[in-house]
């Protein structure tokens, strides 16, 4: 009869466990998906360029949409960005002035189906030379019953352009924080870094550590690419997967400028591995207290 009572309890939980998942499940493939999520564009003062981004619905029923543009404010330590609205200055335009949707810029798109829109970024003459950034959103406008746009209710998604204008512009990066721990007692070891672009327009720049100890070979932890935002630092991380580091070492973090130009940053950092270090150090307690033992208690004679 127990036996009977656990096999009932595992299927009811189980079925349980079932019911609360299919929720997030069906969520994960609701909504709308916009591809690409970055445009990256070098264009010269007076000229133009055109690009599109294609919006599918997972919704199980047809969307109403709308398109709009807004300007980035920063961009995360982790690459998200945050977005301001735009106030307009006598005389002054922005990239949000040069994006054009020449297209379904609103309409509806049916259930798993998608929809292309084009748009075109003229730059004007006389821009000034350096980093543009914006975003264009698709919104999705959620309708009530009777077919009216319900106030506050919308989800929206965007991608960012990301746009260069040649000249004089300035490519320059620094290191802004690696502070690695002094000493450690264990491995593997977290290791990050940030990178601020301290010039006026956006880079990719690559980064890594380079761990030489005292003696052996040295390592290199790769913390990949990100691009790189001006006044937007960003976080680097990577994972030293050494499991008993022992002894000194020399951590030199190394990332590029908008230039290709290396910058640096170095720390040390002291490795005592507490698994290999507490046999030893208890073994010579034991020698020493056996030596002192040994001493008190036992006389040698000739």
């Amino acid at each position: 009869m127990k036996i009977i009572s656990k096999i009932v309890i595992s299927l009811v939980l189980g079925a349980l466990a079932i019911f609360l998942a299919l929720p997030i499940a069906l969520a994960a493939d609701s909504g709308i998906q916009i591809s690409p999520v970055t445009f990256n564009f070098e264009i010269n003062a007076g000229e133009s360029k055109e690009g599109s981004i294609n919006v599918h619905n997972y919704n199980n029923q047809i969307i109403n949409y709308t398109t709009e543009t807004g300007l980035f404010a920063t961009v995360s330590e982790e690459g998200a960005p945050s977005f301001k609205q735009v106030t307009k200055e006598e005389g002054i335009t922005t990239l949000v002035d040069w994006i054009t949707v020449a297209a379904n810029k609103e309409g509806t798109i049916d259930a798993g189906s998608s929809v292309e829109i084009p748009f075109k970024i003229d730059v004007p003459v006389g821009a000034e030379p350096g980093g543009h950034y914006a975003a264009i959103f698709v919104k999705q406008i959620i309708m009530n019953i009777a077919g009216q746009t319900q106030l506050g209710v919308a989800n929206r998604v965007g991608a960012q352009v990301l746009l260069s204008v040649p000249g004089a512009t300035k490519k320059s990066a620094e290191i802004s924080e690696f502070s690695p721990p002094k000493f450690i007692w264990k491995g593997p070891l977290e290791l990050s870094l940030k990178v601020g672009n301290t010039g006026t327009v956006h880079y990719d720049s690559p980064a890594n550590i380079t761990i030489r100890p005292l003696w052996g070979a040295e390592s290199i932890v790769d913390l990949g690419t990100h691009t790189l935002i001006p006044g937007s630092p960003r976080l680097y991380k990577g994972t030293w997967s050494n499991k008993y580091p022992f002894g000194y070492y020399k951590l030199t973090a190394l990332a590029k400028d908008g230039n290709g130009q290396d910058i640096s940053k170095s720390a040390t950092v002291w490795a005592i591995p507490l698994i290999l270090v507490l046999p030893i150090l208890v073994a010579a307690i034991i020698i020493v207290l056996l030596i002192i033992y040994l001493r008190r208690h036992l006389r040698f004679v000739r």
